[in-house]
C-alpha cells in the first residue's frame, strides 16, 4: 500500500490552470497575470481553491478538475480515469493527508493544450514531505481539464 504522504504528494496540481489562451507557449508573465485577474482567476486563487476541496475532505471535486479519461502517475500507482483518480485522492483524504502549500514555478499553453509545473509542501501525522509535479491539461468544452500529472516527491534530508 502506498504512504499517505505519497498519496497528499500527487494531490497538489490542479490549481495551475491558465486562465487565458496564447498563439505560442509561453511563462506566466506579468501581463498573463493581469489577463488572468481581468477574467476573475489567478493561478494563486485556483492554486488555493483547489488545495481548499482537497484539505476540505472532497475527493469528488478534486476529481471533477482532471479529464474523464485523465491520468496520474507516480512511482507507486498508474490511475487512469476520473473515477480511479477520486479513489486514489479519496485514500489520502481518509488517511489525514494535507496540503500546506503549492508553489507554481511555471505554466505554458498554446491553444487547447498546456502543461504546468511546480513544487508543493504536504503534511501528514507530523511528517513532512515537499516534492515537484507536472501537470498537462487540455480545454474540454472551454474548460481546463488536467489530462495528466505526475507527482515527485523530492528525497527528504
Amino acid at each position: 500500500m502506498e504512504s499517505p504522504l505519497t498519496i497528499i504528494a500527487v494531490a497538489l496540481v490542479a490549481f495551475f490552470i491558465p486562465a487565458g489562451q496564447a498563439t505560442e507557449p509561453r511563462r506566466v508573465e506579468q501581463a498573463e497575470k493581469s489577463s488572468q485577474a481581468a477574467a476573475g482567476e489567478s493561478i494563486p486563487g485556483i492554486a488555493e481553491e483547489w488545495r481548499r476541496l482537497y484539505n476540505s475532505g472532497d475527493a469528488a471535486k478534486v476529481a471533477a478538475l482532471y479529464a474523464e479519461d485523465g491520468y496520474y502517475l507516480s512511482a507507486h500507482i498508474l490511475a487512469h480515469g476520473r473515477m480511479a483518480i477520486e479513489d486514489y485522492w479519496r485514500r489520502g483524504i481518509v488517511a489525514g493527508g494535507h496540503i500546506d502549500f503549492i508553489k507554481p514555478l511555471a505554466v505554458l499553453h498554446s491553444g487547447d493544450l498546456g502543461y504546468a509545473v511546480g513544487t508543493y509542501q504536504a503534511t501528514n501525522a507530523g511528517v513532512t514531505v515537499d516534492g515537484r509535479v507536472l501537470l498537462v491539461f487540455k480545454r474540454t468544452g472551454g474548460k481546463w481539464l488536467i489530462a495528466a500529472h505526475e507527482t515527485v516527491v523530492r528525497d527528504q534530508p
